[in-house]
């Protein structure tokens, strides 16, 4: 979960029927991300996947997914996993280019989060990719426990060479 700290002014209606305005100072909820063991890959047991990630409107260019992806990092490496995985439809072209650093975002406040394992470290898995119904999805992932050589194998999996730049 990732928290904006929010400062903001309020109306409300006293019992006399005055309108008054106060000052409400909180931690909002602006996005979270789930983590689950992967059974996609058989292999629950070795990897987790990241999946629904979700972020109010108004905080796009927060950052909060990097910031987010080095707690998540931690978690499962505390937690025994080696490999630490995302999919992403092959056809949305920009986070696509994001993840594989053919692209850099052109907000000021990106480069700070740049520094982290999770943008660093982030590999595209070039020999196969992810399938659930109609949907082909590239698939990234973090080592968590030195070089491991992850093979997942299931009918989610995909063998197939690509460069990232699938188009379908």
């Amino acid at each position: 979960m990732c928290y904006k700290y929010v400062e903001e002014w309020e109306q409300y209606t006293k019992p006399s029927g005055k309108v008054k305005e106060r000052l409400n100072k909180y931690n909002k909820l602006i996005s979270i991300s789930a983590a689950e063991k992967s059974h996609y890959t058989n292999d629950p047991d070795i990897a987790v996947r990241v999946c629904r990630y979700h972020i109010l409107d108004g905080y796009r260019f927060s950052h909060c997914g990097l910031i987010m992806g080095e707690h998540q990092i931690k978690w499962a490496r505390e937690k025994g996993y080696k490999i630490l995985y995302i999919t992403h439809d092959i056809n949305n072209i920009t986070i696509n280019k994001l993840y594989q650093r053919r692209k850099v975002m052109t907000v000021p406040s990106f480069k700070e989060h740049t520094k982290g394992e999770w943008y660093n470290n982030l590999q595209l898995e070039k020999n196969f990719l992810f399938k659930t119904k109609n949907t082909l999805q590239y698939v990234y992932s973090i080592r968590l426990q030195g070089d491991y050589d992850w093979q997942p194998k299931s009918d989610y999996i995909v063998e197939r060479k690509h460069d990232g730049k699938i188009k379908e």
